[in-house]
């Protein structure tokens, strides 16, 4: 009897082994014979752990899905390191990790390295041996590819099917401050070990340390990582976006608030003047004019301008708006056309551009657009 035919047994031997010692850890598993089942590629996913990451069109929100389990291979990293370039200009991430029973926690420090300034390594989690001389600390590491996102804003959506790994990726950036949770209490398996095998295909996974805070304080075994903000089952995300609707709302009467980005220059050939259906010209910030719709359109506003190439990095600016849902920048062709478009609740919103022609070493600021006409032409001048 081999492979999945000693499932039955696996079980049982689970069960006594938690009646004697009570850890989500501690059980024995039935391997698959070669052939007889899926492998490690088809049980992590197509795609590693992370399932979906969507980008917010209303607010700069992005929202990552990590159902896991993490896998710490070539095709582990790469995913998760796609997903935070996907958020990489994001004021605020959600990192939903709901039912994720875990895997490798080095996926877990490595979207945690993420969220702090290159040069500020942080210990996020002590691992005891039964030896106490024996311990390992788990650090953030010194690089990850891509843009970090040391001023964004993180919330971690958990539940009471987080566990292992992804409750140590949450318990490690609670404790250094750097997320809020929002959920429900996570499982509370806070022992990791490594897998023994056994004859006939079984294998054992043994805990051989207990995870514990980075002052030595107690870790979440037996007790789950507590939220920050508790919720039923099913309304974590509801409650991760009434925080963060609150937080824009309030940023963006700031009047010194900016969501700034910043584009590399489009070294393409100027776009032809006469193709500018606004121009405007050498305008430098004081002289920017408004511009508004007789009839607005409310179910289709916005207005596009298009400008030649700008030798210096283009600034987009969003500073404020009657509605923080109609706040979205769209860039289109390299940033040779930029276009503000706003959404059926209305608003307005602000934009940076380099004018026609314009050749400064800083950027010009265009104050004051008021993007509520699907037309220039259909604008005028106040």
């Amino acid at each position: 009897m081999t492979g999945r035919r000693h499932a039955p047994l696996a079980k049982r031997l689970t069960e006594d082994l938690r009646a004697e010692h009570a850890d989500l850890h501690l059980s024995v598993r039935c391997d698959a014979a070669p052939g007889d089942g899926p492998g490690l590629e088809e049980v992590a996913g197509p795609y590693h752990g992370i399932a979906a990451v969507t980008v917010d069109p209303d607010l700069p929100v992005t929202i990552i899905r990590s159902p896991g389990p993490w896998t710490a291979n070539e095709a582990g990293f790469a995913s998760a390191a796609a997903a935070m370039t996907l958020a990489a200009r994001s004021r605020y991430v959600i990192i939903d990790v709901r039912g994720n029973g875990g895997g490798n926690g080095e996926i877990g420090v490595f979207l945690a390295t993420y969220f702090f300034p290159v040069g500020q390594e942080r210990l996020l989690v002590r691992g005891v041996h039964r030896d106490p001389a024996r311990e390992e600390q788990e650090w953030t590491y010194g690089y990850v590819p891509g843009r970090r996102l040391a001023d964004a804003k993180l919330y971690i959506l958990v539940d009471a099917h987080t566990g292992s790994a992804a409750e140590g990726f949450a318990f490690g950036l609670q404790r250094a401050g750097r997320a809020t949770i929002v959920g429900q209490t996570t499982a509370g398996a806070g022992i990791a070990g490594h897998l023994e095998d056994l004859p006939g295909g079984l294998s054992l996974f043994l805990p051989t340390k207990l995870l514990r805070a980075p002052d030595g304080g107690d870790g979440w075994e037996g007790v789950g990582v507590r939220p920050d903000v508790v919720t039923e089952p099913g309304q974590e995300k509801a409650a991760a976006y009434d925080l963060i609707r609150a937080d824009w709302l309030t940023a963006s009467q700031n009047p010194n608030f900016a969501l700034t980005t910043t584009l590399p220059p489009d070294r393409r050939p100027p776009l032809d003047a006469t193709a500018t259906p606004w121009d405007l010209g050498q305008a430098t910030l004081p002289q920017a004019e408004r511009c508004r719709h007789t009839e607005p359109d409310p179910d289709d506003a916005g207005v596009r301008l298009m400008t030649n190439v700008c030798p210096q990095p283009i600034t987009l600016e969003q500073r404020r708006s009657t509605s923080p849902n109609a706040l979205r920048l769209d860039t289109l062709d390299s940033g040779q056309t930029l276009a503000t478009r706003a959404t059926p609740r209305g608003g307005w919103r602000i934009m940076a551009v380099c004018p026609a022609g314009y050749r400064s070493s800083v950027p010009v600021t265009v104050d004051n657009i008021t993007a509520i006409s699907d037309s220039a032409y259909d604008c005028v001048r106040e």
